[in-house]
């Protein structure tokens, strides 16, 4: 059976919640492959200081839980607005193009994690585990899964294959946003929320 075979059935589903399961399960076979490379191959640090957004993060915790808390909401905030963009800009028969952007997020956390590349650095490389479920970073990327197969309904063009052009989808032509959809926006942005609050205790009480 053909990788595209086990996908269409969740990604190219009527039920947002079914296409979250695909997305986030494809997010987390990426990430658990990619960290094992980073932590067998990858040398420690190899990628700090290269984010964009661990740059805007700082490699300090800010003074109060309130403004870590603030930083890390808005942090992930930039992130779902190329969500949004990546999702009207495309979609590519099933997938729609802001699906990249937690699955990218998901293998930078792993390399990340595999080479202790944060701003504020671990003891050491961390080797796999549950207990990263323990950490907030997954718990943040799950909503932003969620965000994202909650909002693909909104592309403005569509192509059958990578390999055709695209053609523009009229916006009377493009589906309402379900009942589902609403609800699944606000999972995601309660998941986002607890997680920020998480990690940002995890910061200041570091």
């Amino acid at each position: 059976m053909h990788f595209d075979d086990k996908m269409r059935p969740l990604l190219d589903n009527d039920n947002v919640f079914i296409r979250f399961v695909g997305l986030y399960s494809l997010g987390l076979l990426l990430f658990f492959g990619v960290w094992l490379i980073s932590y067998t191959l990858l040398p420690e640090g190899i990628i700090r200081g290269i984010s964009i957004l661990g740059k805007l993060a700082g490699e300090t915790a800010a003074e109060t839980i309130f403004q870590e808390i603030r930083t890390i909401l808005g942090l992930n905030l930039i992130s779902w607005a190329f969500i949004l963009l990546g999702n009207y800009v495309l979609r590519v028969d099933y997938f729609s193009y802001g699906y990249l952007i937690p699955l990218a997020w998901m293998i930078m956390y792993a390399i990340t994690l595999g080479t202790n590349s944060f701003s504020i650095q671990m003891e050491a490389k961390m080797a796999l585990s549950l207990s990263v479920f323990q950490r907030s970073g997954l718990w943040e990327m799950m909503a932003a899964c969620l965000f994202a197969v909650a909002t693909d309904s909104i592309s403005a063009n569509k192509s059958a294959s990578i390999l055709q052009e695209s053609i523009p989808i009229l916006k009377e032509n493009r589906p309402p946003f379900k009942k589902e959809q609403w609800i699944a926006v606000i999972i995601s942005l309660s998941i986002l929320i607890l997680a920020a609050i998480r990690e940002a205790y995890m910061i200041i009480g570091a």
